[in-house]
């Protein structure tokens, strides 16, 4: 039975049903990736070794065909087959994008220690989480086996494998490589060490030490790290001491941000219309590290940052604008959700009404009325414990749709789209207004989102 009736319904949004909403939108746009796209190489979920699975529930599992790994790109219009609506195989970019995958790994890793907290309260969600465990193990291992480069580095590769024989071939795209992406394997070996229940998975424990051990000795080299770059090596890296909390990364990363305010300050402080999402992320970079230690320099450089980003917000428009001569803007789905995930964590710390004002209209108007967001899954049943606060199913903790979804947007049954975020769309200045660009779906883009809102944001 599904919540009905317009008597119930609040017009009034605020900063924390925008939070509610986003891990929603971000929980199941994610399951609907890595469990129904098939965009990607699949694994038979009978191979996903899994306990603690009812058997009622086994063949519901059993349906699945969840990813090993996601390709870069896909379409996200669904197309009719058999009367049910599918991804489209024949617009998928057959390449291995390990940036996307591994956030993809993570996390489920996050979503598996969330899921935790439904035991003894809904046995098909404790299920999930012991099947997205699972899961994240297989991935993490066909990556080890497929996407190293010679030099046992993570670097993206074409997908070239014959689907008659069914043998994997890959080839890699280019000779450079990532660093952002190897903090991020190293975050995700030591995540999924710290959730197995099994003794013997040691080994990826050591693996994560290994890669810490690599920044460590080539510390030197990390900082001529392209500036591209940088912010997500810090990101990842404090990713892993956030679970680790290994005194040596701690040190890395304090070293690391102390470099980039040196060399890198005035390029993250001079907005431009290109590296907008950088300044971001070194903004929750610099907010991150100062919350876990204490240090007032780097909250003067995230104050620094967020000044210049509230800046941006145009009240009269309930857009922020990017600083640029031309009469048409890209704004691509990744910084969006960077701009309004720092003004978020900025709210946490120095809450006004004004900062949850410009909060709400960047919500409503850059990321929901610009159909950037292709369609939007229903709210849970009435019967779902997660319609409820901490879980009670009690009628006064009852959780109202405005916390799970926008009805403004169409659900993917009604739209037969997926629900993502599209690659980008215009926003006209002369006009302020924004046009949809193509339905293009973009992996790394999309998994970077989920991982922010499902890492970063309260899992209540």
């Amino acid at each position: 039975m599904k919540y009905i009736g317009h008597f119930m319904r609040i017009n009034v949004l605020t900063k924390e049903n925008i939070k509610n909403q986003l891990f929603f939108f971000s929980k199941e746009s994610l399951h609907n990736a890595v469990m129904h796209s098939k965009c990607g190489i699949t694994i038979p979920s009978k191979e996903v070794r899994t306990k603690n699975i009812p058997k009622n529930d086994i063949n519901i599992f059993n349906s699945f065909s969840p990813l090993l790994c996601i390709y870069k790109k896909a379409n996200c219009k669904l197309v009719n087959v058999n009367d049910s609506f599918i991804w489209n195989e024949e617009k998928f970019k057959k390449e291995i994008n390990i940036t996307g995958n591994i956030l993809m790994t993570l996390s489920l890793l996050e979503l598996t220690e969330y899921l935790n907290t439904f035991r003894r309260i809904d046995d098909k969600k404790y299920a999930l989480s012991s099947f997205y465990l699972s899961l994240a193990k297989a991935q993490l291992d066909f990556y080890t086996s497929n996407f190293r480069n010679k030099d046992g580095v993570f670097v993206d590769k074409l997908d070239l494998s014959d689907n008659i024989t069914e043998d994997f071939k890959f080839e890699e795209k280019d000779k450079g490589f990532n660093l952002g992406d190897q903090a991020f394997v190293m975050a995700a070996f030591y995540k999924y060490y710290m959730l197995s229940p099994s003794k013997s998975n040691e080994d990826y424990k050591s693996f994560a030490s290994d890669i810490l051990a690599m920044f460590t000795e080539f510390k030197e080299e990390l900082y001529e790290a392209p500036y591209n770059q940088f912010p997500k090596l810090c990101l990842g890296i404090y990713m892993y001491y956030s679970y680790s909390k290994d005194t040596e990364a701690l040190k890395l990363l304090i070293d690391l941000l102390d470099f980039a305010e040196e060399k890198h300050q005035p390029t993250f402080l001079n907005f431009t219309e290109k590296n907008l999402t950088d300044s971001c992320l070194f903004f929750i970079n610099y907010f991150l590290i100062y919350k876990s230690t204490g240090l007032s320099k780097f909250k003067e450089l995230s104050d620094k940052i967020s000044t210049k980003l509230i800046e941006l917000y145009d009240p009269e428009t309930g857009i922020f604008l990017k600083v640029s001569e031309k009469k048409e803007l890209v704004y691509y789905c990744d910084e969006i959700m960077l701009y309004l995930t720092a003004l978020i964590l900025l709210s946490e710390e120095n809450n006004t009404d004004d900062l949850d004002m410009a909060i709400v209209d960047i919500y409503k108007t850059v990321l929901i009325n610009s159909g950037i967001i292709s369609s939007w899954p229903e709210a849970p049943f009435l019967d779902d414990a997660e319609r409820y606060k901490n879980f009670s199913m009690e009628e006064s903790d009852f959780l109202e749709d405005h916390n799970f979804r926008m009805e403004s947007i169409a659900t993917p049954e009604t739209c037969q789209l997926a629900p993502v975020f599209i690659k980008s769309v215009l926003y006209n200045k002369r006009k302020s207004t924004f046009l949809q660009n193509k339905l293009s779906f973009d992996s790394s883009k999309n998994m970077f989102i989920n991982f922010i809102v499902i890492s970063l944001f309260p899992k209540k």
